[in-house]
């Protein structure tokens, strides 16, 4: 399935994250080919890690700087922490380079999670005076304070390179704040087709490459279809690859409240009655069951979703909300 890149409209918010093509009368040109725009995308990020150093400070915030001439600083494309995770988007093998300061110390966040967030986005060009090549950076926007963003309604680059970082732990403070510690902090490069592409905006040009530096407070799990069952577990279990859609109905599981097409929920075929104090009542089995039943309860916690043969722990079963000739 094609994906298609997220622009959402919020009015005088996340202008950066979130963006919105604006419609000034003027007849809009035909995108340019993918590949086309990536081969200078890459080459133009590449050689930016080659010229520019980076200086990070106590609180992992970031400033780029273009290395003189004669100068001795170490680039930012010979830094141990710098790696690159492949993308296989529109038909091409994304680089996407990314700088791993600190990966943290809690749980990884996954692309249909919300995640809580600091950060700074700046877009850079180069200009050439006198044989002189010197780089702009533009900042477009920037969250000192963190926000919550979830990763499947903002830029596809985010979705890719933030799970690779894990939140980390936080401390109540007595004026009723929290100090966030030890949370996944880095930066990403991101060509235009894992950005915004042709769709630019005042202040980010089109087919423009970003660079993001953030820090990964926290982070919320999500059931967008309110099933009962987190859309991580839906999703499937290569996060790189297009969600599954056990029905073949066009809405992947994590967005189907009836996952199998057979006319039945998917939160009534994981729920079962049980008798509470003579009264009957209705419950609901977890995706996975817990390890140690807790006694203070009327059911067994260590059942999870069964499969249609009341199997509740196998990891491989079929949970019978995933197969159509299972009736609840």
């Amino acid at each position: 399935m094609k994906s298609l890149l997220k622009i959402v409209l919020v009015v005088g918010l996340f202008t950066s994250l979130f963006s919105c093509q604006k419609d000034d009368g003027v007849s809009l040109q035909e995108d340019r080919p993918y590949d086309e725009v990536y081969a200078e995308d890459i080459a133009e990020i590449e050689e930016f890690l080659h010229t520019h150093y980076v200086t990070v400070d106590a609180d992992y915030n970031t400033t780029f700087t273009q290395i003189p001439d004669g100068g001795t600083q170490t680039p930012i494309w010979d830094m141990p922490e710098l790696d690159f995770k492949e993308v296989d988007k529109h038909d091409i093998t994304y680089k996407v380079y990314y700088l791993n300061f600190r990966e943290g110390v809690g749980e990884n966040i996954t692309r249909v999670d919300s995640s809580y967030v600091s950060y700074k986005g700046f877009a850079f060009n180069k200009t050439t005076t006198d044989g002189v090549d010197t780089y702009n950076q533009t900042v477009f926007d920037e969250k000192q304070s963190p926000i919550w963003l979830s990763l499947d309604e903002v830029i596809t680059g985010w979705a890719y390179i933030m799970p690779l970082f894990k939140t980390g732990t936080f401390t109540p403070m007595a004026d009723g704040s929290i100090s966030y510690n030890d949370f996944g902090t880095g930066v990403m490069f991101l060509p235009s087709g894992l950005a915004y592409f042709s769709s630019g905006t005042l202040t980010i040009p089109s087919y423009a490459s970003l660079v993001f530096s953030f820090k990964l407070h926290n982070l919320r799990r999500r059931d967008h279809d309110q099933d009962g069952i987190l859309s991580m577990y839906e999703y499937g279990p290569d996060f790189d690859e297009d969600p599954i859609d056990t029905d073949e109905d066009g809405r992947p599981d994590y967005i189907d409240v009836d996952d199998d097409a057979d006319g039945v929920l998917t939160k009534v075929e994981r729920s079962f009655t049980y008798l509470d104090g003579g009264e009957t009542k209705t419950g609901y089995y977890p995706y996975n069951g817990a390890l140690v039943d807790d006694p203070s309860t009327p059911y067994d916690d260590t059942k999870g979703i069964p499969s249609c043969s009341n199997d509740f722990t196998s990891p491989t079963r079929l949970r019978r909300h995933l197969d159509p000739s299972c009736r609840n």
